[in-house]
């Protein structure tokens, strides 16, 4: 192929407003579109004062774009001993002297977004050595943020995340030894569980296409969460509620064993303002009290949840974030969209509502002899627990829910 040259930029106004169009009309070519990685969303975290984000272009000598990919300086977080995971005795130990002070933290460099699940990462035309182009953003400097002006590259790369067309609970093992490139390590955590909504094109048609079981589960979350109302946000309203927004997600996102990357505050406004209709924030309230809020993105084809928060003690009674998954499931149908993602956690769930897990991998190298040894080793010594989830479909309606994704999970697989 002929040479191509690496553009980047660390701001949202480093590139013109023909090549952000570029790189739109670049990723609906490719055959897999990504809400995460559309220009508006990148825009959006460049402008994030806290987040560390780079970007970047590849051009032939014609100018013509032949790759763009995404990535972001960030921390990971392990604070405490998580439970989706089962692995050996000696795994299990080790965890726990591991974790024994607290936890740990060390510095990560992602291709793609720490804050979302799925191939959000990059695209490349076919004639290009994708490898090549990931080593060249891999091994440039420190990303400059408002905290880190000149900061040190991290030492450790993760490229994710990777869609595997092995079933969920086959028994198969992803993680080990890199089926990518040599010197590096396969990790593999929870699947991103997906609500197709093929032929479910209204709620009614939703909730007749269940399970009797399943139906009567969700009228019940209905039930218990009648009394919440949820309101819209705008972007003036997202702004005057950061402090309890953050403090709500905090809840949640908090208490996680471990953690990549932190939504910041000031991200939902950005999103917000680069998105607009695209992007929503709802809180739930509850007696004239915000107990809860949910935000999510669409492209018109998908629905991706993005994060919730909520206040614990009204969970159960109320079924809070079983009512915010439901949510997300009837914007998903009123806007005429295909599928909705509600990402990783929580499965069995989202599997009563009628999500299928979706295996993702994820690349890991360090350049820490000591961290690399430790993640070769985790993930030949551990692995997620693959326990039989819920089926809310039909039976008439299982075999083609299933062939879907599938399909879906081998075409994006091949790309």
């Amino acid at each position: 192929m002929k040479n191509i040259a690496l553009h980047t930029s660390e701001e949202a106004d480093g590139f013109s407003e023909a090549e952000w169009l570029a790189w739109d009309e670049f990723l609906s070519q490719s055959g897999e579109t990504s809400i995460h990685l559309s220009s508006r969303a990148v825009r959006a975290s460049l402008e994030s004062p806290s987040r560390a984000v780079r970007v970047a272009r590849w051009t032939d000598e014609e100018g013509e774009l032949k790759g763009i990919a995404l990535c972001e300086d960030s921390q990971a977080i392990s604070q405490g001993v998580d439970d989706f995971l089962e692995g050996t005795v000696w795994f299990r130990r080790a965890k726990n002297w591991l974790h024994r002070r607290g936890g740990f933290r060390f510095g990560v460099r992602v291709i793609g977004t720490p804050l979302a699940s799925g191939p959000h990462g990059y695209r490349f035309a076919e004639d290009v050595d994708e490898w090549s182009c990931l080593r060249q953003v891999l091994s440039l400097p420190g990303i400059p943020s408002n905290e880190h002006p000149a900061p040190k590259a991290p030492s450790t790369w993760v490229v994710k995340d990777r869609v595997c067309t092995h079933p969920w609970g086959d028994g198969f093992r992803l993680a080990g030894r890199s089926q990518w490139r040599r010197e590096w390590v396969d990790l593999e955590f929870d699947p991103v569980m997906r609500v197709s909504l093929e032929g479910r094109g209204s709620w009614d048609a939703y909730l007749a296409a269940m399970r009797t079981k399943a139906r009567t589960k969700v009228k019940r979350i209905l039930t218990l969460s009648d009394p919440l109302a949820f309101t819209s946000l705008s972007a003036d309203e997202i702004r005057e509620k950061l402090p309890e927004l953050h403090r709500l997600y905090m809840n949640v996102y908090g208490r996680a064993a471990f953690r990549l990357g932190c939504l910041q505050p000031e991200d939902l406004v950005l999103l917000k303002e680069e998105m607009g209709e695209a992007f929503q924030v709802w809180t739930a309230q509850l007696e004239g009290q915000t107990v809860g809020f949910h935000c999510g993105m669409t492209d018109g084809r998908e629905v991706e949840a993005y994060f919730v928060g909520f206040e614990v003690t009204y969970n159960k009674s109320h079924a809070l974030y079983q009512r915010m998954l439901v949510e997300f499931i009837q914007w998903g149908i009123a806007s005429g969209c295909r599928s909705v993602n509600l990402g990783r956690t929580a499965l069995d769930i989202k599997a009563s509502l009628g999500a299928e897990p979706q295996r993702l991998v994820l690349h890991e190298r360090s350049r820490n002899p000591v961290l690399h040894a430790l993640a070769r080793w985790a993930a030949r010594a551990s692995a997620p627990k693959q326990h039989v989830l819920k089926r809310a479909w039909k039976e008439e309606e299982d075999d083609s829910v299933h062939h879907e994704v599938v399909a879906a999970t081998s075409v994006a697989a091949s790309t």
